[in-house]
């Protein structure tokens, strides 16, 4: 089957990444492996990219599309551990790394991700070392803690309304498998004026269960400050965001870096030291053009934002 995905701000990610020949680069998150190719024509001869995905179908799909092999090297596994990554494939000299937080169209074909197609709940993106799904999650988590995964995750109005309709559910022994069930629990959840709008609803939650399965927050926080350690001097992170919880973390991220100073405010005069690390080349973050969202629709909520470190 074959592994879709549509590389989005392609010509921009590889404006701020700005390989050159001899220049090794990390593309912590290969997808349909849009970047790698694109670094790829841009750093040789004598350049190299380690690419690295959670999900090993795209691994797997990456291996037909490319014929340079000895320029790139593959790894199975979590961004996460990026630094462990690096250095078990003695992979230095770093001028780059880009992480790209978004969905395949495959996998939100195929791993119960989106409500608008009829699939088991998965939602994994590594089905080998993952063990709880978004079905076990669904038919095991107390209302409280499925009301907090909602909110937190998903910003939903009526997260305790919908948490309440999945455990009534349960106690009449009818639990939830399938996209539809959750879509149709959602739409059962909502206040009649508000029924209508059940898609956004549906959403927010699917993307909610999907950060709870994938502990993808923790993952991107923990992931930030490893990547930009292992950049060399005028190293560039780049980073797409899909939603606005990561895109705060990776905002938030980078003007602790380029401010440098953590005194408060009130200081007369800095104490700590600490100079800036990083200076931010995005002073606002970039979004797909009217033509890039023309051509793939599911980039709209693309956020593009580099820094380079000093």
């Amino acid at each position: 089957m074959t592994y879709e995905h549509t590389p989005v701000l392609l010509k921009e990610v590889i404006e701020y990444l700005d390989p050159s020949p001899g220049q090794n680069f990390v593309d912590a998150t290969l997808g349909g492996g849009g970047y790698t190719a694109a670094i790829l024509e841009n750093n040789q001869p004598g350049g190299k990219v380690l690419a690295v995905d959670l999900d090993k179908d795209a691994l797997e799909n990456f291996k037909f599309q490319i014929s340079n092999f000895k320029e790139l090297v593959l790894h199975h596994g979590n961004f996460a551990q990026i630094d462990k990554i690096v250095e078990g494939h003695k992979f230095s000299n770093i001028s780059g790394i880009v992480a790209d937080l978004g969905l395949s169209s495959y996998e939100l074909q195929h791993r119960g991700m989106s409500f608008q197609t009829d699939q088991p709940l998965d939602m994994r993106f590594n089905l080998e070392g993952q063990h709880i799904d978004a079905k076990f999650i669904l038919n095991n988590y107390d209302e409280q803690r499925l009301e907090k995964i909602f909110k937190e995750f998903g910003e939903e109005k009526f997260s305790k309304q919908i948490a309440r309709q999945i455990i009534g559910l349960r106690a009449k022994s009818i639990g939830l498998s399938h996209t539809t069930d959750l879509y149709q629990a959602i739409v059962d959840a909502l206040p009649k004026p508000f029924k209508h709008k059940a898609d956004d609803s549906a959403r927010r939650i699917f993307q909610a269960l999907r950060i709870e399965v994938n502990h993808e927050l923790e993952n991107l926080k923990e992931f930030l400050p490893k990547a930009f350690d292992l950049l060399n001097p005028q190293g560039r992170l780049v980073v797409v965001s899909f939603h606005s919880l990561e895109d705060r973390i990776v905002k938030q991220f980078f003007v602790a870096l380029s401010k440098g100073c953590v005194c408060p405010p009130e200081f007369p005069q800095c104490v700590c030291g600490k100079n800036p690390q990083g200076k931010i080349l995005t002073k606002k973050p970039i979004v797909p053009s009217a033509t890039e969202l023309k051509r793939n629709s599911r980039s709209r909520p693309a956020k593009l934002r580099a820094i380079i470190k000093i």
